[in-house]
């Protein structure tokens, strides 16, 4: 019994400097995010959304830009589900007022890939932070998560997208 606490004890010591003396938590943000009813299609320059992020005790600006299919190949919207490409980003401070965008300095942005499902009208994307400033700069790198579910417009005849809140987590 003493030979199996000693052997215990060492495997114990070899392992604890392996250890991280913390581990590190997900960084967690809130969206609340606009439809840009401006929007004419995939942009690097015109956002698709925007809107704020609630990340701790701070609250930042937040754009989308669509940048493509997020499909590996070129494939038509057919059916119930919409995959996309965007990029993302986070800035100190955001305006969007009259299809004109104004912002401070970008703090986190990176790229993701995505589907909306239109049966619950929910979103989903995963995708990498691509560059963070100082205060954020711990998250460069990392797999960035976002879900949420969009808000539609259905008083006309074909349903517009309005809004759309949801959660960001970066690992």
């Amino acid at each position: 019994m003493k030979r199996l606490t000693s052997l215990a004890m060492v495997f114990l010591l070899v392992l604890l400097p392996a250890i991280p003396a913390e581990a590190k938590q997900p960084l967690y943000g809130e969206m609340q995010l606009d439809f840009n009813p401006g929007w004419g299609g995939p942009s690097t320059t015109v956002p698709e959304w925007t809107g704020t992020i609630a990340i701790g005790d701070g609250a930042y600006g937040m754009a989308f830009f669509n940048i493509g299919s997020g499909k590996p190949f070129v494939d038509p919207f057919t059916g119930n589900v919409l995959f996309f490409g965007e990029i993302w980003v986070i800035y100190q401070w955001l305006t969007f007022d009259n299809g004109v965008l104004d912002h401070g300095e970008v703090l986190l942005w990176g790229t993701d890939q995505g589907v909306v499902t239109f049966a619950n009208s929910k979103y989903r994307m995963n995708g990498k932070v691509e560059a963070a400033s100082e205060i954020f700069a711990e998250w460069e790198g990392r797999i960035v998560h976002m879900s949420g579910i969009i808000v539609w417009d259905t008083s006309g005849p074909v349903p517009v997208p309005v809004s759309a809140p949801g959660r960001f987590r970066i690992n």
